[in-house]
């Protein structure tokens, strides 16, 4: 946190703040922005000007007047049409991609499936041909392009754009930000998906965007490995190295197979998931999930044995980092009916701090689109923070 420095500073975080309250306030006026940054409101005034002529926000009607009358206020939005981005969250065999306008909505979001490959440039290649076919569709131009954010698992070195290690993919010091540049033609930010997950609630959640103390959990389809991103004092916190939040498993090797095996002890008859199992079928969290929405009371109860596994984890981050707020990412979003109530009562009953009980847990409103999401933020924070 900056405590002194020049008046050109100064200047920049009061832009940076009128921005960015205009940014998660739409219809918002300038003495409204005043009253909330304690500027002048000849200050805000000049300062919305000049982001009107950068072209970023604009006026959009009148407000009401107040009780002592006069003039009615203006008030102010981002231009949506300024720019778009995207956001890639990419795993081993599928990219989850979004498209955001310039106000961080959503006008395009899909998983597509990829080809498995540890070589860069073929990644680098099938991503660029998603990528292409939606500029095509929407008939964006370069220009219009503010750039694209990529989430993926590994140790990345975010200043630099490079993959230090990735196990998933076999990547070691990639300068992969340079393949992907050279491809797509405008800039690219890279970063740790749990990192990204965690931006991602920071700046584009419009309920959380002030939470001081944060920590991000993911879960995806092979659920053998959780990532972890932490918002300590407002800031993202990578580590000395920038291998911050990396967990290798939270489940026991053969965890889903007894589970499996104790649904159909219990379920025999109703356990269409151990019957999957029964004819060696693959078997994901998103079969789980849809055969626990469907009433398969085999699938409900091994997500309840996940679930429990999840809390322990999550009670040890909570005692180490007394986060205000647990945020869960990833696929496992759409099993929250049937895991919130056992993690909420982990928390409750299982850390060592009564003053940690009441900690809030929340799961993605970006749900299996939460990397991607993070992934655009990283262009929005680059873009606002500059």
């Amino acid at each position: 946190m900056f405590t002194s420095g020049s008046s050109k500073l100064v200047k920049q975080l009061n832009r940076q703040h009128i921005i960015n309250l205009v940014r998660m306030n739409s219809s918002i006026s300038a003495r409204e922005i005043s009253d909330v940054t304690g500027l002048q409101i000849s200050t805000v005034l000049y300062t919305l000007k000049k982001f009107e002529s950068k072209g970023y926000i604009r006026r959009i009607g009148m407000g009401g007047t107040t009780i002592q009358g006069g003039k009615p206020p203006v008030l102010w939005d981002m231009a949506s049409d300024y720019g778009f981005t995207f956001g890639i969250e990419l795993l081993s065999k599928e990219a989850s991609l979004v498209l955001l306008d310039f106000k961080s909505e959503v006008v395009f979001q899909n998983t597509y499936a990829i080809e498995y490959t540890t070589d860069p440039e073929i990644i680098a290649d099938q991503l660029n041909e998603i990528v292409q076919t939606i500029i095509k569709k929407y008939k964006i131009p370069n220009k219009k392009i503010l750039g694209l954010g990529l989430a993926m698992p590994g140790t990345v070195d975010n200043k630099k754009g490079r993959i230090l290690y990735s196990m998933g993919f076999d990547l070691h010091n990639v300068n992969f930000r340079d393949i992907l540049e050279k491809k797509f033609g405008f800039d690219v930010e890279i970063e740790n998906d749990a990192n990204a997950g965690a931006l991602g609630v920071k700046w584009l959640s419009k309920s959380e965007f002030m939470v001081k103390d944060l920590l991000y959990l993911v879960i995806h389809s092979n659920f053998t490995g959780m990532g972890a991103g932490f918002i300590i004092n407002h800031e993202l916190h990578r580590g000395a190295n920038g291998a911050a939040g990396e967990v290798r498993t939270f489940l026991p090797d053969k965890f889903l197979k007894k589970a499996i095996k104790r649904a159909l002890e219990k379920y025999k008859g109703e356990c269409q998931i151990c019957d999957m199992k029964k004819d060696e079928k693959k078997i994901s969290i998103a079969d789980i999930i849809k055969s626990a929405k469907d009433g398969d009371s085999g699938a409900i109860y091994i997500l309840k044995e996940l679930a429990k596994e999840f809390g322990k984890r999550i009670v040890q981050f909570v005692d180490l980092l007394n986060p205000e707020l647990v945020i869960i990412g990833g696929d496992i979003c759409e099993a929250e009916e049937f895991i919130q109530p056992i993690i909420r009562k982990s928390i409750l009953n299982d850390v060592i701090s009564e003053f940690t009980q009441n900690t809030r847990l929340k799961f993605s409103q970006f749900k299996s689109f939460s990397g991607a999401m993070g992934g655009a933020s990283l262009v929005f924070q680059k873009f606002f923070i500059k």
